[in-house]
């Protein structure tokens, strides 16, 4: 019987341990300045019904290629004629090339 009565109280502060932690988590991601900030210029974007213009800087005779979802990103392909294949990583609500990826040997 005291083996049980340990158990419970056992079990009863590693409940209260985690419902701690889970308010101290929730506390700090609510609270955190660069979080809010980085959610907020993530809801900063083009107004509906009004097209943004994206360069690429691609030469005559590029083709790009089939736009793929990966998260919340777009990437699609760029091939260009005479040059290294290039991948482009874009945020779709902001219009922004995140990254692009060149095929090919390494820049020195």
């Amino acid at each position: 019987m005291q083996f049980l009565k340990a158990l419970v109280v056992i079990m009863g502060v590693m409940i209260i341990a985690g419902f701690a932690i889970l308010g101290v988590e929730l506390y700090k991601r609510i609270s955190d300045p660069e979080r809010r900030a980085a959610a907020e210029t993530e809801r900063v974007a083009a107004p509906a019904g009004r097209a943004e213009e994206v360069a690429l800087g691609l030469p005559a005779g590029a083709r790009l290629g089939d736009p793929v979802a990966v998260g919340n990103r777009v990437v699609f392909r760029a091939t260009i004629p005479d040059a290294a294949d290039r991948l482009y990583v874009m945020d779709p609500r902001t219009g922004a090339i995140a990254v692009t990826v060149t095929a090919g040997a390494a820049a020195p």
